[in-house]
């Protein structure tokens, strides 16, 4: 029984605590949440722009929770890799929309979206509901055209910028053509957790900084659906296979930065750790 409780505390007290940073930061200063994080050349609107990319080291999905302070309210931010700059002309900037989909009670749907919205001549960045699908599957997953809440784009919250992969870890600019060619972009946004919890509560839906929380990640041509790339699956648009299985969740963590480790993976941890424990005693 003591070994057993002891493989318990072993597989149960792993936390990995989120860096905080500011939305500009080196991605050394994020939390890279998946490595080989989504398949290359695999979304469906001819634009590269909008193709989530990453691969071993070099990360394609980070987050970020700088608690509050006492100049400042507690933020929450994301960081996605993208195959190309958008451009406008001879301008560089993101013309599309990125989405975080959150499922903060762990039955497989998205309940609320954190994202931007740079399409046609809008400049959005917000906190808003999905449509009135299941939103348990790509298929049926749609973003709401009212924001809970919105706000003014600026250098604290919204940031698009080449990889810089000297500063940012990893060991290339550019995951489909080599160093420096056409470098792959970052796109990040920093929102203010506490409204993250009002448009929760609003739906029944606590969450704190030790919830556990399942993300995915798309990104479209127009703000209402996803209908570019989805993070971490190949393909997948408009699929009615669920979230789950087609394994877009990324890892489970909280808010606060604890990694929760599937039922699966913690008891066959334990059980092996287990063996090894009883087998040492027996031996001696």
């Amino acid at each position: 029984m003591k070994a057993l409780l002891f493989a318990c505390a072993i597989v149960c007290t792993c936390p990995s605590h989120l860096m905080a940073a500011t939305v500009s930061a080196p991605s050394g200063q994020w939390s890279a949440l998946m490595g080989n994080y989504d398949f290359r050349g695999d979304q469906k609107t001819g634009l590269p722009d909008g193709d989530i990319v990453g691969f071993d080291q070099d990360y394609g999905l980070f987050v970020t929770y700088n608690s509050a302070a006492p100049s400042s309210p507690a933020t929450f931010g994301f960081r996605i890799r993208l195959d190309a700059p958008g451009k406008s002309g001879n301008t560089i900037g993101y013309k599309g929309a990125a989405w975080l989909g959150i499922d903060a009670d762990s039955n497989g749907s998205i309940d609320v979206f954190l994202g931007v919205n740079m399409s046609g001549n809008s400049t959005l960045l917000g906190i808003y509901s999905p449509g009135t699908g299941a939103n348990n599957s790509p298929g049926s997953t749609s973003v709401s055209s009212a924001a809970f809440r919105t706000y003014t784009v600026g250098s604290s919250n919204y940031n698009y910028r080449p990889v810089n992969y000297l500063n940012d870890g990893g060991t290339t600019n550019d995951l489909t053509s080599g160093p420096s060619v056409d470098p792959d972009y970052f796109l990040s946004v920093l929102v203010p957790f506490a409204d993250i919890v009002a448009s929760l509560a609003g739906k029944s839906i606590n969450i704190t900084e030790q919830t556990p929380l399942n993300y995915v990640t798309a990104t479209s041509t127009q703000a209402n659906n996803l209908n570019q790339d989805i993070g971490g699956v190949e393909g997948g648009i408009g699929s009615t296979t669920t979230w789950a299985q087609l394994g877009a969740f990324a890892p489970t963590i909280t808010i606060g930065g604890t990694l929760v480790p599937e039922p699966s993976a913690a008891w066959f941890t334990l059980l092996s750790l287990t063996f090894l424990i009883l087998r040492r005693r027996r031996s001696h």
